[in-house]
């Protein structure tokens, strides 16, 4: 059986680990939250260049088909990115929640060993 200073050591370690992975997912959420920003910026400019392409002459003489090629690949990267944040925050929030269950039990134990020691 563990020593209540070895209980307290596990649940002030599986807290620390917990807010670090808080954090974690505080950053994730804020690179998402820009890959979403990016990614609407793309698509937005998407839909701008659609409208160039129907006017006329535009079938023949294509000045901007280079802009909407490069739109595409920065719509592609955008996308990219905002699929990678997502997958990314993701993982953190596992990571969290993994914490978090490690912290209940630290803690479960301590509360154990505290209806132990009354019951004595």
């Amino acid at each position: 059986m563990s020593t209540r200073a070895e209980l307290e050591a596990a649940l002030t370690t599986a807290e620390a680990a917990w807010r670090r992975a808080n954090e974690q997912l505080d950053k994730k959420q804020v690179e998402r939250a820009k890959a979403n920003d990016d990614w609407a910026r793309a698509n937005a400019d998407r839909r701008g260049a659609d409208t160039d392409r129907r006017k006329a002459g535009a079938v023949w003489e294509q000045p901007g088909a280079a802009d909407r090629r490069r739109s595409d690949s920065d719509r592609r990267r955008a996308n990219a990115a905002r699929d990678q944040a997502n997958a990314e925050w993701d993982q953190a929030l596992a990571v969290r929640r993994e914490a978090r269950a490690v912290w209940d039990q630290a803690r479960a134990a301590l509360d154990e060993w505290d209806r132990a020691e009354g019951k004595q």
